[in-house]
């Protein structure tokens, strides 16, 4: 069962094409050195272009016979080329047969061994199958043959006792934040990054907690300062109800007045009503009293 080349022997092939290749290089380097020394005008483009057509005219011939010799060559080979495939075909359809079969071989024993990782996995879990389910501790590498059950299992229960020291960290901290620590590791089973969660939320309520600190402190000051003023107008309102007279010292006041600016002849009584706050009125007030001005309530 060999392949034999029978017609031609091996040193029959043609190795080498024989043909006119100096004469013909010869002959055409002194037809074109012609060409290489003119210089084209205007006036001259016509002949230029039926220069540049007689080349490729020359060019395109020579092409022409390359591509017939090389269809000449080819053909014997493009011959054994298909009846060698076709050889081949009636070998690869049992190869194909057999691949599939060890395929579905190798399939089954991939399956009987993921199964074993399964059992291997459920007798060391423990109370971790919610944290670990299968598919997190399952690795594709574990189905190679040169995977062994046994450093699988070392595998897995190392990964089971470190998740295990890693939740006693989480509870050891002790901290309100626990359910989304613990959420955090169970999404990336990295300790670290846990832990900066329970940082980064301890962070976000100490900021908060500063925030309503400051707000409180804020509105406490507000209503202190609104009693405060609050305090104020009721005192200056006190004052001005106690400048008014009562009704029993009118008459006294006015007659007082009277006697107090009826030796001046420029003094002039004016009787008028004022509308203003109870600061304003305070204000009025001093100055009276600060310029000497005599003033009282307004007879009916």
């Amino acid at each position: 069962m060999e392949l034999r080349i029978l017609s031609p022997m091996e040193d029959g092939f043609v190795k080498k094409i024989e043909w006119n290749n100096e004469e013909l290089k010869e002959a055409i380097s002194a037809k074109v050195q012609d060409y290489k020394g003119l210089q084209y005008t205007e006036e001259t483009i016509k002949e230029a272009k039926k220069d540049k057509a007689t080349l490729n005219k020359l060019r395109e011939a020579i092409e022409t016979e390359r591509k017939r010799i090389k269809k000449q060559c080819m053909a014997p080979y493009e011959l054994f080329e298909k009846q060698v495939k076709e050889v081949l075909a009636i070998i690869d359809e049992p190869i194909q047969l057999i691949d599939s079969q060890i395929k579905e071989v190798e399939e089954q024993r991939r399956l009987e061994k993921k199964q074993k990782v399964l059992e291997i996995y459920e007798e060391n879990i423990g109370n971790l199958k919610v944290i670990l389910p299968f598919a997190k501790v399952f690795k594709n590498e574990y189905l190679n043959v040169s995977k062994s059950l046994k450093s699988i299992t070392e595998e897995i229960t190392a990964l089971i006792s470190k998740v295990n020291q890693d939740m006693d960290v989480i509870e050891e901290l002790d901290t309100k934040y626990e359910l989304q620590v613990k959420d955090m590791y169970v999404k990336t089973l990295d300790l670290s990054i846990a832990l900066r969660e329970n940082a980064r939320l301890e962070e976000v309520e100490r900021k908060l907690t500063e925030r309503r600190v400051q707000q409180e402190k804020e509105r406490a000051e507000a209503e202190k300062r609104a009693a405060e003023e609050a305090q104020k107008r009721a005192e200056v309102q006190q004052q001005v109800a106690e400048s008014i007279p009562e009704e029993s010292d009118k008459k006294e006041i006015v007659e007082e007045a009277r006697k107090e600016t009826a030796p001046d002849p420029q003094t002039v009584t004016l009787e008028f009503r004022v509308t203003a706050t109870p600061e304003q009125l305070q204000k009025l007030k001093e100055f009276l009293k600060a310029n000497n001005i005599v003033y009282g309530p307004v007879r009916k």
